[in-house]
C-alpha cells in the first residue's frame, strides 16, 4: 500500500494512544508492579525514586513494598539496558532485552579511542565477574579493576569497558526506594544463577529483537522505526527482520502521521479517540514517555523539551495537563510533612489547576514518608535551562 494511503493519525490521536499504553489515561486496577513494568516497556531508573513514582502515577493503590519485594525476589531487575541507561524491567523482559542490546554495548566499547585489545577486555571482565559475584560498590569494583589492569596504557578507566562488556545488575537494599546512589552491583549471571548471561544468555539475537519490537510497539506505538531506534539505541535496520516477521504474522498495522511519516503499530493495540479526556498526571525524572521517541511532540513541545532536558542530559520531573507536559513539580518539606510545589510553564485554566493540586496532595502523601525532598537537588542545579 502506498504510504499516502495509510490512515492519518493526528498528533493528539498519537498523544492519546501513548497515554493509553502508558496507563496515563486511566491508572490500571488490579495489575501488579511486575506486570505493569511489562505493559509499559519498563521504566527509567537513574534516580532511585523514579521507578516507584512511575508506577505510583500509573497504578491504583500502588504499594511501594510490593515493588521492593519484586526486586528482592528477582522478579524485577534494575540494570543498564536501553540506550545504555538504567532501567527497571521484569526479569522475564530482561533476558530478551539483554540478548538484543549487549552486542551494541560491546560494539560501543570497541570503537572507543584507547580501547584495550579484546583479550584484555575479556580478562578484565572475567576478573570483574569473579570479584562481583559477591555484590560490591562501584568504587570497590573500579579500584579492583585498576589493580588488575597492570601496565595497560589506557586513556579511559577500565571500568568503562567492563560495564559495556559484562552484564551487571543492581542489588536491592533496605532503602526508601530499594536502591541508593551508591549501589551494590553484581553480575547478572550471579544474580540469576545463569552463567550464560555473561554473554547475553541463550536466547537467539533475532528472537530477542522480535520480543523488543513487540514490547516497544505495545508500550509506545504507533511509532516510526526512528522512534524505535531512539528508544533502544540501535539502528532501525537492526529490526528489519523482526518487523518482516511481524508483517508475515499479520500482527502489524500501518498509519501515517501529519508529517507523512509511516507509523507501525500492533494490530490489536488500543488507539482511543483524540476526544478522550486526559486527567493531570505527575511524571518522575527521566520518565520513559518523554524519551521513547525521536519526535516527542506528541507529549512535549520542542520549546518545553529544551526546558525539561538539562544541559547535562537530566530529564526533570514534570506534570501533564490535557496529556502534554505543562510544567515542573518539586517535593519540599512543609513543617512535619511534604508539599508539592508546582512550576507551570504557562497559566493553567482554573479547573485544570484544581485537579492538578488535588493530585499533588496525593503525591505528597506518597513521597513524604520516604523522601520528603525527592529530586530537590535538581531544582537549583546549574545545569537547568531557565
Amino acid at each position: 500500500m502506498p504510504r499516502s494511503s495509510y490512515p492519518v493519525l493526528s498528533r493528539r490521536a498519537l498523544n492519546r494512544a501513548t497515554l493509553a499504553r502508558q496507563l496515563l489515561l486511566e491508572p490500571a486496577t488490579g495489575v501488579d508492579p511486575v506486570a505493569a513494568l511489562e505493559r509499559i516497556g519498563g521504566v527509567q531508573a537513574q534516580e532511585p525514586a523514579s521507578p516507584y513514582l512511575a508506577l505510583w502515577t500509573r497504578l491504583t493503590n500502588f504499594h511501594a513494598p510490593v515493588l521492593h519485594r519484586a526486586f528482592v525476589d528477582r522478579q524485577a531487575i534494575k540494570a543498564s539496558l536501553m540506550r545504555i541507561t538504567l532501567h527497571a524491567v521484569s526479569a522475564a523482559d530482561y533476558r530478551p532485552l539483554l540478548a538484543t542490546l549487549l552486542p551494541m554495548y560491546r560494539e560501543s566499547g570497541a570503537v572507543r579511542r584507547g580501547t584495550p585489545r579484546p583479550d584484555h577486555v575479556r580478562e578484565l571482565a572475567a576478573a570483574a565477574a569473579a570479584f562481583a559475584a559477591t555484590p560490591r560498590r562501584s568504587a570497590e569494583l573500579r579500584d579492583h579493576l585498576a589493580g588488575q589492569s597492570g601496565t595497560l596504557n589506557l586513556e579511559t578507566p577500565v571500568w568503562w569497558w567492563v560495564r559495556r562488556y559484562l552484564p551487571m545488575v543492581h542489588v536491592p537494599e533496605d532503602a526508601p526506594w530499594s536502591f541508593t546512589r551508591r549501589p551494590l552491583i553484581t553480575t547478572a549471571s550471579a544474580w540469576f544463577g545463569e552463567p550464560s548471561l555473561d554473554d547475553g544468555g541463550v536466547l537467539p539475537l533475532e528472537a530477542g529483537r522480535l520480543h523488543t519490537v513487540r514490547r516497544y510497539l505495545a508500550a509506545f506505538g504507533p511509532a516510526t522505526t526512528a522512534d524505535l531506534s531512539a528508544w533502544t539505541g540501535l539502528s532501525a535496520g537492526d529490526f528489519a527482520s523482526a518487523i518482516a516477521t511481524l508483517d508475515a504474522e499479520g500482527a502489524l498495522e500501518r498509519f501515517s502521521d501529519e508529517a507523512g511519516r509511516m507509523l507501525l503499530d500492533l494490530a490489536a493495540a488500543p488507539r482511543p479517540g483524540d476526544d478522550v479526556p486526559a486527567p493531570p498526571r505527575f511524571l518522575p525524572m527521566w520518565d520513559s514517555v518523554l524519551l521513547a521517541y525521536r519526535d516527542r511532540t506528541r507529549v512535549i513541545s520542542d520549546e518545553d523539551r529544551r526546558r525539561v532536558v538539562s544541559r547535562n542530559g537530566d530529564v526533570l520531573p514534570t506534570f501533564l495537563v490535557d496529556g502534554v507536559v505543562s510544567g515542573f513539580w518539586w517535593a519540599e518539606k512543609d513543617g512535619s510533612g511534604t508539599r508539592i510545589a508546582l512550576e507551570p510553564f504557562r497559566r493553567l485554566p482554573a479547573g485544570e489547576r484544581r485537579a492538578l493540586e488535588a493530585e499533588a496532595e496525593r503525591l505528597a502523601s506518597f513521597v513524604g514518608p520516604r523522601e520528603p525532598g525527592v529530586y530537590g537537588r535538581y531544582r537549583e542545579s546549574g545545569a537547568r535551562r531557565h
